[in-house]
Parts: structure tokens; C-alpha cells; sequence
């Protein structure tokens, strides 16, 4: 098991490691809009990974007795063909050295003013670009329509600035997962049982320390229910009532929480020790990420924007097909996912 905690560990740390290094250094050029569309691939692909893997057999009908399962869950979604590019329209501040390229036109007695202004308005915007797993070579660019702001000047009346239009190539602002053609996950899974069929699962990795970042941790906990083990019917398959719950923060710039629910089916065939067990699930499901950063709008001058914005992975539902198969005490399983996002999860555990 320590071995398999060192590869589960391993694994999210390297995931996490990626994501965030040089995630924090991009987004402190970016902001509005534009970040959110930047990071938005990565929100399906971890909240797909997240819900799956929990289930491949249903508990026993069990008043009371005692199932003890511990291995490792491996999930892989693959981003989609689109996801490595984005174009939108939405808001953007600019920083301070933009805002000077900017406000050129201004009159030399009214430019400094001209500057805070820009920096204190948040403009409407063309944006497109590379998303974080788009192409390295490629830079997200912000197209600003010509409009005019108003300025205020200290003891007199506001002045109205002209601002042109221009074509503002953000270098920094680049694909950083190129060569991620999927988003792969691994986690330590225990699942103990039974009291009246039902069954309790558990992830959990300790909290790893990445320098300048901060900790990834990682917890997930869920409940199955099978209830034949009240229904006096008699039924040709078990089946189970599920709902798991999952946190996963990277340092402190990505906070995930993801929650899943639904119904399984499955039926075993052969003896204890040698069997096989196909299995298939409908579940609703949900993950939200919180990214928080500071954006710098002129680091020289302390002048930093604390943003935070949500979003939601695409996936609120998967239908699940798969099979475990038992030899002695050793489980395993795989199982395909189809969602918005598909993916593939598999499992290898000692069973008892």
C-alpha cells in the first residue's frame, strides 16, 4: 500500500506541479474574461476524473459483515479537439505599461490621469488565443476597438480621452499543456462494508508542499447502498444508491469540489475467489473550481487586482459500462465512461 500511496502522490503531484507552476505566473498577466476562457479545458477534465472510478460492484445485501477493499483508481479524460483554442468577447483591465501605450494620444498635463483611468476601467474586448493546453508557440492576443473614457482630473471637470484601436499580443500568455492530449489523475481508494448493505469509500492523499504554491490536497469520501438488503423481492441483479463528494486544492490558486450521484447496477458470476462482474451506472454529477491570484496590474507600483471566479465543468452526467474481475485477492476493473466528456478509469485493489 505505501507503494501505491508513493505512485498515487506522485502522480498528483506531478499533475498539480504543471498546472499550477506556471498557471499562477500566466494568469497575473490575464484577466476577465480571458482567464476564464484560458483556463476552462482543464475544469471538464478534472472534474470528469474526479467522479469516476468509485463503483464496480454493488455492496452486499449484508445485515452485518465485514468487506475490506484497498487499491489504487486510475482515471484518463481526453480533451476534446476544440479545447486548445478559444475566441471571445468579454472584459479585460489592462496593466500599467499597456495603459501607457494607450493612453499616447492623451495631452501631456492630463497623461499620468489618463493612465490610472485606464487601469481602473474594465474594457470590452476581443480575445482568442491558445488555451492553457494550446500550442507553446502561440500567445492569447486582446483586440481593442477604438472608444472614448472619461477622466477625472482632480479640481476640474472629467475630460473625454480618445483611446485607438489596437492588436495587444500577450507573450506570457501562452499554451503551457501542449503536450497533453488527455488529463490523466491517480488516487489511493478504501471501501468498507457492510452495515445493511451499505458501504463507505474513501480517497485521500496527504497534503504535499510545493514551493512558492502552497499544498496539494486531496480527500474524497461516498456512500453505496444496496437495497435488497431491505426489499423482500427478489431481483435477477444488485444494484446500488450512490453519492461521493471530492476536494482538490492546488497551493493556493485552484480549489475543486466535485460531487456525484446516482444509481448502479451489477451482477457476479462465478465463485468468490474467481469471478467476474459487469457493471454499469447512471450518475448526475457536478465540479466546481475556484481559481484565486493576483493580477499585476504594475508590480512596481504595488498595484495588484485580487480576482477569483468559479466555473463548471461541462460533464453533469455519465453513463458508466464496465467490469471487475476477482482472482484470490486481487481485484480489477475498467470501465468506460460517456459524458460530455468521455474517459476511461480503471482500479486495482486487494480485496478481503
Amino acid at each position: 500500500m505505501r507503494k501505491m500511496l508513493v505512485i498515487a502522490l506522485l502522480f498528483l503531484f506531478i499533475c498539480g506541479s504543471l498546472i499550477a507552476s506556471d498557471l499562477q505566473e500566466t494568469l497575473e498577466k490575464l484577466s476577465g474574461t480571458a482567464a476564464e476562457a484560458y483556463v476552462s479545458p482543464i475544469v471538464s477534465g478534472f472534474g470528469t476524473n474526479l467522479n469516476g472510478g468509485w463503483f464496480h460492484k454493488s455492496p452486499k445485501k449484508k445485515f452485518l459483515g465485514l468487506d475490506f477493499e484497498l487499491g489504487i483508481v486510475a482515471m484518463v479524460t481526453p480533451f476534446k479537439d476544440e479545447d486548445d483554442h478559444f475566441s471571445t468577447t468579454g472584459t479585460f483591465s489592462f496593466d500599467r505599461a499597456t495603459a501607457e501605450s494607450l493612453a499616447g494620444n492623451a495631452p501631456d498635463e492630463i497623461f499620468e490621469a489618463t493612465v490610472d483611468a485606464i487601469i481602473s476601467h474594465e474594457f470590452t474586448v476581443e480575445m482568442y488565443g491558445p488555451t492553457i493546453i494550446g500550442p507553446k508557440d502561440e500567445h492569447v492576443v486582446i483586440e481593442l476597438l477604438s472608444q472614448t473614457i472619461m477622466v477625472e482630473i482632480p479640481g476640474e471637470e472629467p475630460q473625454s480621452v480618445d483611446i485607438s484601436s489596437t492588436i495587444i499580443d500577450l507573450q506570457e500568455a501562452r499554451g503551457l499543456l501542449e503536450d497533453f492530449d488527455y488529463l490523466p489523475l491517480v488516487a489511493p481508494q478504501l471501501a468498507i462494508g457492510t452495515v445493511y448493505g451499505t458501504q463507505l469509500s474513501v480517497r485521500y492523499l496527504p497534503a504535499y508542499e510545493i514551493e512558492d504554491l502552497g499544498e496539494i490536497a486531496y480527500i474524497g469520501f461516498g456512500l453505496q447502498h444496496n437495497p435488497k438488503a431491505w426489499l423482500p423481492l427478489p431481483l435477477p441483479v444488485d444494484f446500488c444508491l450512490a453519492a461521493f463528494t471530492q476536494s482538490l486544492d492546488i497551493g493556493d490558486i485552484v480549489k475543486t469540489n466535485a460531487l456525484s450521484y446516482g444509481i448502479n447496477v451489477s451482477k457476479t458470476f462465478g465463485m468468490r475467489m474467481l469471478s467476474v462482474t459487469p457493471y454499469a451506472g447512471l450518475m448526475a454529477e457536478s465540479c466546481t473550481m475556484e481559481f484565486k491570484y493576483d493580477y499585476v496590474l504594475d508590480i512596481t507600483e504595488d498595484e495588484i487586482s485580487h480576482i477569483k471566479f468559479e466555473l463548471d465543468s461541462e460533464n453533469t452526467s455519465r453513463l458508466t459500462l464496465g467490469s471487475s474481475f476477482r482472482v484470490g485477492v486481487f481485484n480489477m476493473n475498467v470501465d468506460y465512461n460517456i459524458g460530455n466528456y468521455n474517459s476511461v478509469t480503471a482500479g486495482f485493489a486487494f480485496a478481503f
